[in-house]
C-alpha cells in the first residue's frame, strides 16, 4: 500500500483502505481494522480516520455496527441512483432543516469573506476549484465531497470569525452524507463547478454583493437538486 503523503488526508486514508480491501480480498460482511489499528498502519489521526470510515459508510462500503465494529459491505455499483433517490427521501426533512441554516451562514460568510480575503486567500480558492474539477474528470466521490467541504470551509475561514468558523464545520459536519450521495449525479457536479467559478469571480472583483447573491442561488440550486433526485423514477432492476 502507499504511504499518506500530503493533503488531503481523508482522501489518502480512503484510497488506502480502498487497496486494504483488495489486497487482503476481503469478502462481504468482514470486519475492517480498528480506527487505532488504522492509525498505526497509515500514521494519522483517530479523527482523520473517523472521517474516513464515516465518509466509506455513507458511499455505501463500509457498515458500523454499533458494538461490533466496522464492516466491508460491498464497493458500490456506478449506477446507484434507486439507492440515492432513497436515501434522499429518508432524510429529506433533516436536510432541509440543514440548508435552511447553512444558507443565512453561508452568505454572511462570503460577504465578511471578500471583504477581507487577501490574494493568498483566492488562489486557495483557486487550488480547491482545481483539485475539484480533476477528481470530477476522474470520477472520485470522495475527493468531490472533500473539496466541496474544503471550498465553503475556507471561505468560512477567511471570515477570521472564530464563531463563524465553529458554526460553519459544525454544519460541514452534518453535511457529510449528503455530500456523499449528491455527487453520485452528473448534473449536480456539473453545477457545483460552475456555481463555485461564478462565485471565485466575485472574490476577483472584490464584489460582495455578487457573492451573496450567488452564494443564495448557489444554495437554492442545492435544495432545487435535492427535489429533482427524489422526483426521479427509481433505475429499472
Amino acid at each position: 500500500m502507499k504511504p499518506i503523503e500530503r493533503i488531503p488526508i481523508v482522501e489518502q486514508v480512503m484510497n488506502n483502505l480502498n487497496e486494504y480491501i483488495r489486497e487482503q480480498n476481503l469478502a462481504s460482511d468482514s470486519k475492517m481494522p480498528t480506527e487505532k489499528e488504522v492509525c498505526e498502519m497509515f500514521g494519522v489521526g483517530r479523527s482523520t480516520v473517523r472521517e474516513a470510515y464515516r465518509m466509506m459508510q455513507a458511499l455505501g462500503i463500509l457498515e458500523v455496527r454499533r458494538g461490533k465494529g466496522v464492516y466491508f459491505k460491498s464497493f458500490p455499483d456506478e449506477n446507484r441512483q434507486s439507492e440515492v433517490i432513497d436515501w434522499f427521501k429518508q432524510n429529506a426533512k433533516t436536510l432541509s432543516d440543514y440548508m435552511e441554516v447553512r444558507s443565512a451562514i453561508e452568505t454572511m460568510a462570503i460577504r465578511l469573506s471578500i471583504e477581507r480575503a487577501s490574494e493568498k486567500d483566492i488562489a486557495a480558492l483557486e487550488k480547491i476549484q482545481a483539485s475539484f474539477i480533476q477528481d470530477a474528470a476522474a470520477g472520485k466521490q470522495a475527493g468531490m465531497a472533500f473539496y466541496d467541504q474544503e471550498f465553503h470551509h475556507k471561505i468560512a475561514t477567511v471570515t477570521r470569525n472564530g464563531l463563524l468558523i465553529k458554526i460553519e464545520k459544525i454544519i460541514s459536519e452534518c453535511l457529510i452524507d449528503y455530500r456523499a450521495q449528491t455527487f453520485t449525479i452528473k448534473g449536480n457536479v456539473k453545477r457545483a463547478i460552475l456555481s463555485h467559478r461564478k462565485i471565485i469571480d466575485t472574490f476577483l472583483n472584490r464584489d460582495p454583493a455578487a457573492g451573496v447573491r450567488l452564494m443564495t442561488e448557489h444554495m437554492e440550486n442545492s435544495l432545487i437538486d435535492m427535489e429533482r433526485i427524489m422526483k426521479q423514477p427509481p433505475a429499472a432492476e
